[in-house]
């Protein structure tokens, strides 16, 4: 067992808060734009073994938990090379045992140079979220609606990052005098060949933990995902995707992107026995700002992840689809969530089948630029197989979880 673990909450958060502050101090020294924050919890749960732990519980924290948590400690640093390059490194620390201590969310180059003729170029490589969350918005990806993330967003999460180059043109027509703005993007990615072996093998989750870069899910020894490895390179065969955006004014924003990781199902790494995922999705929603205040989004996401491995088929189509509205007035936000997701088995088995539903409530206190206080229920129900399967208790549950959240935040550009 390891030092850390054998710590009792209170000295894992100090120890977190020394790291957060010593990287906010050598931020201030020797960056340009930095970000630190720290969240912390006051959390209440019913659900079953969380899958944070190995289990089927689609929750991040479960009845086992300790009422206080670390909900993130985070530092971000930007540093621009002259006028059109940059580099950006996005750190976590999640407080759930993880290889590492501290996890790395995002790192990447970018080159954005200038615009001409309305048109304008953006290159990024290193590791980053592709362009699909139209809920993620804030810096460090999170959500400045609800704490937890939408089925969608949770697996990106758990399981997507683009490792790789990505290219953007946009069309500046705004700027033309016109109504709307359009940008295509595309890239070439790899480290991509175990996306969907959590939504195959433990369906969708509703959480707000990002699997850091060589981060893992679950606990290693802990069925049914034993410590799975998202970013990962099995058969060399480099992933594709290519999107669109639309954006009317400041009030509409239109995305579709189809993903493909082009992996070979029938490889399988010979050291390490893991199998390629051979995972195909496409997105597509709409986000509707008023001038009210009021924040309109649904988001649709349809794809299959299949392996054959030594002959054996099996493949697991997956979707899922939410609505949210927000209402912001003020200081204080108010949103509510409603999601629904299903994954379904192509195989001899039904290992892996899963559907259900949840509602999320939320609200928001931004009570400076410093402090933000928010709480959120979140109500989760499903059917699970491999509950029964495994445990041999009921496939159906339904799972609660409520979350206080204080979160201090400072920066070059928080005041």
């Amino acid at each position: 067992m390891s030092t850390l673990r054998r710590l009792p909450i209170i000295a894992r958060l100090a120890r977190c808060g020394a790291l957060f502050l010593g990287a906010a101090c050598a931020a201030m020294a020797h960056a340009t734009d930095w970000e630190a924050s720290l969240d912390l919890r006051l959390v209440d749960a019913d659900a079953e073994r969380s899958y944070v732990k190995g289990g089927l519980g689609l929750t991040r924290f479960d009845n086992d938990d300790a009422p206080l948590q670390l909900g993130r400690a985070r530092f971000a640093v930007t540093q621009p090379f002259g006028d059109t390059f940059g580099a950006h490194l996005d750190a976590s620390i999640w407080d759930d045992h993880d290889a590492h201590l501290i996890g790395v969310t995002e790192a990447f180059l970018q080159y954005r140079p200038y615009p001409v003729d309305g048109y304008r170029l953006r290159v990024k490589a290193g590791a980053f979220y592709p362009p699909i969350s139209l809920e993620n918005r804030e810096s460090g990806w999170e959500s400045p609606y609800t704490i937890s993330y939408s089925a969608i967003n949770s697996w990106l999460a758990t399981e997507v990052r683009t490792i790789g180059a990505e290219a953007q043109l946009e069309w500046l027509g705004t700027r033309l005098g016109h109504s709307i703005d359009l940008a295509l993007t595309g890239a070439v990615y790899g480290w991509n060949d175990r996306v969907g072996v959590v939504l195959a093998t433990d369906g969708f989750v509703f959480t707000d933990r990002q699997t850091p870069l060589g981060g893992r899910v679950g606990q290693p020894g802990s069925p049914p995902l034993n410590g799975a490895k998202p970013f990962v390179e099995v058969d060399g065969r480099p992933g594709l995707y290519a999107g669109a955006e639309l954006r009317w004014l400041d009030r509409l924003t239109v995305r579709v992107l189809r993903y493909d990781n082009r992996a070979d199902p029938t490889e399988v790494n010979s050291v390490s026995k893991v199998v390629a995922w051979d995972t195909r999705f496409t997105s597509a929603g709409a986000r509707f700002e008023s001038a009210g205040g009021w924040t309109y989004i649904a988001q649709w996401l349809d794809g299959d992840t299949t392996i054959e491995p030594h002959g054996f088929y099996a493949s697991w189509p997956f979707r899922s689809v939410y609505g949210l509205i927000a209402r912001r007035f003020g200081r204080h936000t108010l949103a509510a969530r409603y999601d629904y997701f299903c994954v379904d088995a192509h195989s001899i088995v039904e290992d892996g089948t899963q559907s259900g539903h949840a509602v999320t409530l939320a609200y928001a206190f931004q009570m400076d630029a410093h402090w933000r206080v928010s709480l959120e229920w979140l109500r989760v129900s499903s059917d699970s197989y491999d509950r029964a399967d495994l445990s041999g208790a009921s496939p159906y549950a339904t799972e609660n979880q409520l979350q206080l959240s204080l979160r201090y935040a400072l920066g070059s550009t928080v005041r």
